[in-house]
């Protein structure tokens, strides 16, 4: 398929730009989920969606499209999953009160989608997504999500280079750091509900960890990390598509297959730059 029969179907435009969207985003949100050590929340919040999904589904009994209401039911569920994760974290560690939430919440999306019928068809969608699917509605939902990110990201980025490498100094300097992480976690939900469209619940939190290891792996300082980051979900998201187009694969595992490798080059390189920099010198001859 050449340049302009692509441009020709509607639905390969849409999904060409969600994908970018989703990149974008994840690639910016992605280094300080890694940076903070928040992965198994991300990935627990991803999970947990499908009960707020699932909620909507039979709450609004909506068709396979999701509505502007399915996902404001979906985006507060979410949210209350995050809170009780943060409440919990008070009494025990936090990745029991993330694994104790997400598993719950999990299941009880998997439920009420088992026992409504109109639900079975879309558990395929809802876990591996469906980014040929995608809508006007899931559009302007990601590209709203894109701009509160950057303009977030604009705003407090003279708290988050302090904040995210070390939270208690952070405080000391008078830094919000709470606000910081709910900020963060709020948006993380935000993330995984409109990308459960594009890659699927099983599959969001990838784009959500793989490009910001892939920052930390290539750079040091906050500002390359964030742009290394950026850049390889960029990459998975266009290589992504293109293989799943050409080897005629679900677009969704394609993406990340392709984060992955971009992870596994970064990590390959990252062994040689440290192995050079740490090689002893040969002695100088007086001779």
């Amino acid at each position: 398929m050449n340049s302009a029969s692509f441009f020709d179907y509607g639905f390969l435009v849409r999904a060409l730009i969600a994908g970018l969207w989703l990149a974008l985003v994840c690639g910016v949100l992605s280094p300080f989920i890694v940076l903070r050590r928040m992965a198994f929340a991300a990935d627990g919040l991803a999970h947990a969606s499908l009960g707020g999904l699932a909620i909507g589904l039979v709450l609004l009994r909506s068709g396979p499209i999701p509505t502007a209401a399915n996902y404001v039911v979906t985006f507060v569920f979410t949210c209350l999953v995050a809170l009780a994760i943060a409440y919990f974290a008070r009494r025990v560690q936090s990745d029991t009160a993330v694994g104790a939430c997400y598993v719950a919440a999990f299941a009880l999306g998997v439920t009420l989608l088992a026992a409504n019928q109109r639900g079975l068809g879309r558990l395929e969608h809802l876990f591996f997504g469906s980014i040929l699917a995608v809508q006007s509605l899931e559009l302007r939902l990601l590209a709203g999500l894109t701009l509160v990110v950057l303009v977030a990201g604009l705003l407090g980025w003279s708290w988050l280079g302090p904040w995210t490498f070390d939270e208690e100094l952070a405080r000391a300097e008078g830094v919000p750091v709470v606000a910081l992480r709910y900020g963060l976690l709020l948006l993380i939900a935000a993330t995984v509900i409109v990308g459960t469209r594009v890659v699927g619940v099983l599959l969001v939190a990838a784009l959500l960890v793989l490009p910001g290891a892939v920052g930390c792996l290539a750079a040091r300082r906050l500002c390359h990390i964030v742009l290394f980051s950026t850049g390889a979900a960029l990459v998975s998201a266009l290589s992504g598509m293109a293989f799943s187009n050409t080897a005629n694969v679900p677009p969704g595992p394609a993406i990340v297959l392709c984060a992955f490798a971009c992870f596994l080059a970064a990590f390959i390189w990252s062994r040689w730059r440290d192995r050079r920099a740490f090689r002893p010198t040969s002695p100088v001859s007086s001779g």
